[in-house]
């Protein structure tokens, strides 16, 4: 006889298909902003990096919000993926990075003849503003962008397409990876930057994705894109200050 106070698997495919809407709404959101405002937002000053990343965040961290703040629905993806990480993700996490720097690297040396991160020249850092401005554009590439995309489509929208398909693990990173993908391929303006961020994207999204289904944690998948956005400093600091068509996740 079972305990009508417990769960159904019927109750937590209802659950996670509720939260697959809630995700797949702020990924609409996100994409109808991008495509109405191409030059995202205007920030004055030394805030002015987070120009194009206000238009792709707000709706990913409502849509985060939203499902967080319902007991039942911040609970449904626990069991696929947990907000947690360890010390040894730490390990796992830069190896993935990094291997995913190279490939993404070569694929820029194939099809732009060099790497981007390299054609400018020196940062500023003359002024306040500008070391505001150089502050900014580091703690956004390197910090908020990872943790707030991983937490979305690894920590949300991956374990709500599990829980809504009962399964299905690699489909789910597979789908998880191409809506990654997608959203950013929503600013390249040529063929080459459409392929090398195309498939550097996907890359990011199905290793980072696989990690955190092979680990159950989303640690590992936020220290690979922290180190993949990280490791573009080794080739040139204007990398984060506007260096064009390189890939930053």
């Amino acid at each position: 006889m079972t305990n009508p106070d417990e769960p159904t698997p019927h109750d937590d495919q209802h659950v996670a298909r509720s939260r697959l809407i809630i995700a797949l709404f702020g990924f609409a959101a996100t994409v109808a902003l991008i495509v109405a405002f191409p030059a995202g937002v205007r920030i004055p000053g030394p805030f002015s990096p987070l120009n194009g990343y206000l238009l792709v965040w707000l709706p990913l961290v409502v849509a985060l919000l939203v499902v967080a703040l319902v007991p039942r629905w911040r609970a449904a993806g626990s069991s696929a993926v947990r907000w947690r990480i360890r010390p040894i993700d730490l390990l796992w996490g830069a190896a993935a990075g990094f291997v995913l720097r190279i490939a993404t690297s070569s694929l820029e040396i194939l099809f732009y003849g060099g790497l981007p991160a390299t054609a400018g020249g020196a940062v500023p850092l003359g002024t306040v503003d500008q070391v505001v401005f150089f502050v900014v554009a580091l703690l956004a590439v390197v910090a908020l962008a990872p943790v707030i995309e991983e937490l979305f489509f690894r920590g949300l929208v991956l374990p709500s397409v599990i829980g809504t398909l009962r399964g299905g693990r690699w489909i789910a990173v597979v789908i998880s990876a191409v809506l990654f993908a997608v959203l950013h391929l929503l600013v390249v303006t040529t063929l080459a930057q459409t392929i090398v961020v195309g498939v550097g994207t996907l890359l990011v999204g199905l290793v980072t994705g696989s990690l955190a289904i092979l680990t159950g944690r989303l640690g590992p998948a936020v220290v690979a894109h922290v180190v993949f956005n990280t490791s573009i400093l080794a080739l040139g600091l204007t990398a984060v200050t506007g260096g064009t068509g390189v890939v930053i996740e």
